[in-house]
């Protein structure tokens, strides 16, 4: 009996989907929805960046007072860092410029330049620890 009604309830929710017709508004609506909260996701994903520039400041004021070695292969990090922020940047403003259309594509090159940059700063980091 259990099972009946939770067939029952599951063909009520996906009402709307049981034609392709369906199947394809419900897509546009999530699709839709995700590119509403394009301004938050923005404001998130700079709001990271910021944050991770301030960490980036003092690692660099630690870098300062390391041994010649650190120094050599931190300075080779901060020029990776470098490139990654800078391909992040041109990222960011594709989420700005972004159409409906090219949204999900345009978040997630983003979001994976925004995991690069994150992953050089942790090796950085770990130069210090």
């Amino acid at each position: 009996m259990r099972i009946l009604a939770a067939y029952l309830v599951a063909a009520a929710l996906l009402g709307g989907c049981n034609t392709v017709a369906g199947v394809k508004e419900d897509s546009r609506q999530a699709a839709d929805y995700t590119y509403e909260k394009k301004e938050e996701y923005q404001r998130a994903l700079a709001a990271q960046a910021r944050e991770l520039d301030v960490k980036i400041d003092e690692l660099k004021a630690k870098a300062g007072r390391a041994s010649d070695a650190v120094k050599s292969e931190f300075a080779r990090d901060m020029e990776a860092l470098d490139r990654q922020k800078a391909v992040l940047a041109q990222k960011m403003e594709a989420v700005k410029a972004s159409s409906a259309s090219a949204w999900t594509d345009v978040k997630a090159g983003a979001n994976s330049a925004m995991d690069s940059v994150k992953q050089t700063y942790e090796k950085a980091k770990a130069r210090f620890q």
